[in-house]
C-alpha cells in the first residue's frame, strides 16, 4: 500500500506534466502554422499566410485565456473581407477555452496533490529501492489508458478524435462545415494528428525524465 502510494504521487506528477505538454502544444501557434503549411491548406482556406498567421495568433492567445483575443476580427476570404469567424465558431472556441481554463486548474491540482502524496509516499517507504520501484510503476498507471487510446487513434483517428470531442463537449457546435465555416478549412485534421504525435512523443518523454530522476535520487552510494 505504501508502494502505491508512492507511486500514485509519481503518477500525479507524471500526469502534470503531461497536462502542460498538452496546454503548450495546444496553444502553440508557430506549430499550427507548421502543420498547416505542411497540410497546404492555404488556397482551400482562401486566405493568405499572413492572415493565417494572424489567425493562429489569435486562436493561440483565446486558449490561454484572452477572452477579447477573436473580438472584431476580420479576414479576407477569397477576396472578399469579412468577420473571421461567425457565431458557431465563436461559440466553439469559447467551449474550447473554457476546457483550457480547466486544464490550467488540473496540472495545478496534479502538482499540489502529487507533491503532498509522494512527499507521504516515499516518508513512509524509508527505503530508496522501494522508492526507485515506485518511480518505474507509475508510468504504468498511466501508460495502460493512454496507450489503449493511442492505438486507437493510430488504428481510426477520425473514430477517436470524435469520441475524444464528445466527451468534452455538450454540444455539436464542434460539428463544423468547411464550406462556411473557415475555422475546420484552417485547422485540417491532419494538423490535429501532428499535434497529438507531438503531445505523445514529449508526454513520454516527461515521463521518462521524472522516472529516471528518480532512479539518479535513489541509487545507492
Amino acid at each position: 500500500m505504501r508502494t502505491l502510494l508512492a507511486a500514485l504521487g509519481f503518477c500525479a506528477a507524471m500526469l502534470a506534466g503531461v497536462l502542460a505538454v498538452f496546454h503548450g502544444v495546444g496553444t502553440d501557434a508557430g506549430l499550427y502554422h507548421a502543420l498547416q503549411m505542411e497540410a497546404g491548406i492555404l488556397d482551400e482556406a482562401g486566405i493568405s499566410e499572413a492572415d493565417l498567421i494572424r489567425l493562429d495568433e489569435a486562436l493561440a492567445a483565446c486558449l490561454k485565456g484572452d477572452a477579447h483575443a477573436l473580438d472584431g476580427l476580420t479576414v479576407e476570404v477569397f477576396g472578399q473581407e469579412q468577420p473571421a469567424f461567425n457565431d458557431r465558431e465563436l461559440q466553439h472556441m469559447e467551449d474550447c477555452s473554457q476546457l483550457f481554463i480547466l486544464l490550467r486548474r488540473a496540472i495545478a491540482v496534479s502538482v499540489a496533490v502529487g507533491a503532498c502524496v509522494l512527499a507521504v509516499g516515499i516518508r513512509s517507504l524509508r527505503d530508496r529501492r522501494k522508492v526507485r520501484r515506485a518511480a518505474w510503476i507509475a508510468p504504468l498507471i498511466l501508460l495502460v489508458p493512454l496507450g489503449i487510446f493511442a492505438i486507437w487513434a493510430a488504428a481510426d483517428f477520425n473514430a477517436a478524435f470524435n469520441f475524444f470531442h464528445e466527451m468534452l463537449f455538450t454540444n455539436d457546435l464542434w460539428l463544423l462545415d468547411p464550406r462556411t465555416d473557415l475555422l475546420i478549412r484552417i485547422c485540417p485534421q491532419s494538423m490535429f494528428m501532428g499535434m497529438a504525435a507531438r503531445i505523445g512523443a514529449l508526454g513520454l518523454m516527461w515521463m521518462a525524465i521524472v522516472a529516471g530522476m528518480a532512479a539518479v535520487c535513489t541509487r545507492e552510494a
